[in-house]
C-alpha cells in the first residue's frame, strides 16, 4: 500500500547553516559583539572627548578580532548620574564590554559587575579590584590624599591632591598651594612612537595623552574578547593583563603601587631663599625626582621614602618626567 502521507519537505541549506551556527554560537558570536563607551564628550572638553573616540577607532580599525566590535559611544560629562544612566542602558542593549572612567567612575563599575558585564577603566585611579574590572590606573582611590596630608604634615608645604588634577590637562598648581600631587600613568616610549605615528597618519592631528588613553582602554577591551571567545572569564582577564598598551599594561589587582605612580610638581612662583619651604623643596627633588626613575634607593633614609610618588623639579614642566599626568 502507498503512502499517502504529504512529504516533509526537506531542510533547505539556508536552514541547516542557521541550525549549525544555533548549535555553536561562537560562529556568530565576533559578528554580535559590541563594546560601550563612556566618554565626556559635552563637557569639560569636546575636543578631548573627541581624541578619545579617535584612539579607540584607531584600535578598533588594526585589531585581529574581525569582524572588529562595534563601538557604541555615550556622553557623561563628568556627571556621576550621566555616567550611571549610560551604564545602565549599556547594560539594557547588552553590550559585551564598557569602558569608562575617564574622568568620573561613580557606581558605573558595581552596576556592570551586577549585570556581569565587563568593564575597562581608564581612571588614573584605582578602585579595590574585583571580577570583571581591568584598571589602567596604578594608585588607589585616596592614596593621593593620604600622602598629600603627611606632605603637609612633614614639610609645612601647602599641598594639594585635588585642584591641580583634571582631565587630561596640564593645569599649573594655583597660588593658593605651593605644590599638587596627582596621579600619572606611564608610558611605553616605543609602543607610544608606533601608535601616534599611526594615529597621526589617519587623523590629520597630534597624538595626545587623551588619544592615548583611549587607545590604551580600547586594546585592553580587545584583548580581553578576543580571548573570552573561547576562553573563561578569568583566562580572558589574564590575556587582558598581558596586554601591551602605549600606557604599559594594566595592574593586576592587589599589585604593589609603583614608586612612580603619582608626581608632586610645585607652584611656579618663588620661594623665598633661606625660608623652611626652600629648605624642604631641596630636600624632596633631592630624594625624590624623576632623575632618580624610581629605583629602589630613591628617596632612601628620608621620610618620604616608600612613599610612591617623584617629583618635577621646580621649573620644569611634568611632560619633563618620564610619567604623563592624567586626571582621575
Amino acid at each position: 500500500m502507498l503512502n499517502t502521507k504529504p512529504a516533509r519537505p526537506a531542510r533547505s541549506f539556508t536552514a541547516a547553516l542557521l541550525g549549525l551556527a544555533l548549535a555553536a554560537p561562537g560562529l556568530l558570536q565576533a559578528q554580535s559583539l559590541s563594546i560601550g563607551a563612556i566618554l565626556p564628550e559635552s563637557w569639560p572638553s569636546a575636543s578631548q572627548a573627541e581624541d578619545m573616540r579617535d584612539g579607540m577607532t584607531l584600535a578598533l580599525k588594526t585589531t585581529s578580532l574581525q569582524p572588529a566590535p562595534r563601538l557604541v559611544v555615550k556622553d557623561s560629562g563628568c556627571d556621576a548620574k550621566k555616567a550611571q544612566a549610560a551604564a545602565q542602558s549599556f547594560v539594557g542593549a547588552k553590550v559585551d564590554l564598557v569602558i569608562g572612567g575617564f574622568c568620573v567612575l561613580g557606581e558605573v563599575p558595581s552596576t556592570l559587575k551586577s549585570a556581569n558585564v565587563p568593564m575597562v577603566s581608564a581612571n588614573a585611579e584605582r578602585l579595590k579590584s574585583h571580577d570583571g574590572l581591568l584598571q589602567l590606573g596604578r594608585v588607589g582611590a585616596g592614596v593621593a590624599e593620604d600622602i598629600a596630608a603627611k606632605l603637609r604634615s612633614q614639610t609645612g608645604l601647602r599641598v594639594t591632591a585635588a585642584s591641580a588634577c583634571w582631565i587630561d590637562f596640564e593645569t599649573p598648581v594655583s597660588d593658593k598651594y605651593d605644590a599638587g600631587l596627582c596621579p600619572a600613568l606611564s608610558v611605553d616610549k616605543a609602543r607610544w612612537g608606533e601608535v601616534a605615528a599611526a594615529f597621526e597618519a589617519a587623523f590629520r592631528k597630534p597624538f595626545s595623552v587623551s588619544a592615548a588613553r583611549g587607545h590604551a582602554a580600547m586594546e585592553v577591551a580587545l584583548a580581553y574578547l578576543k580571548r573570552q571567545r573561547n576562553a573563561s572569564r578569568a583566562a580572558a582577564a589574564s590575556e587582558a593583563l598581558g596586554q601591551r598598551t602605549v600606557l604599559g599594561q594594566p595592574l593586576a589587582k592587589d599589585s604593589i603601587v609603583p614608586e612612580d605612580a603619582l608626581q608632586l610638581s610645585f607652584a611656579s612662583r618663588q620661594v623665598k631663599a633661606g625660608s623652611r619651604d626652600a629648605q624642604v623643596m631641596d630636600q624632596l627633588v633631592k630624594a625624590k625626582s624623576c632623575d632618580c626613575k624610581a629605583g629602589p634607593d630613591c628617596g632612601k633614609g628620608s621620610p618620604w621614602a616608600g612613599m610612591p610618588f617623584t617629583v618635577v623639579p621646580p621649573g620644569s614642566k611634568p611632560t619633563a618626567c618620564p610619567q604623563m599626568l592624567a586626571s582621575r
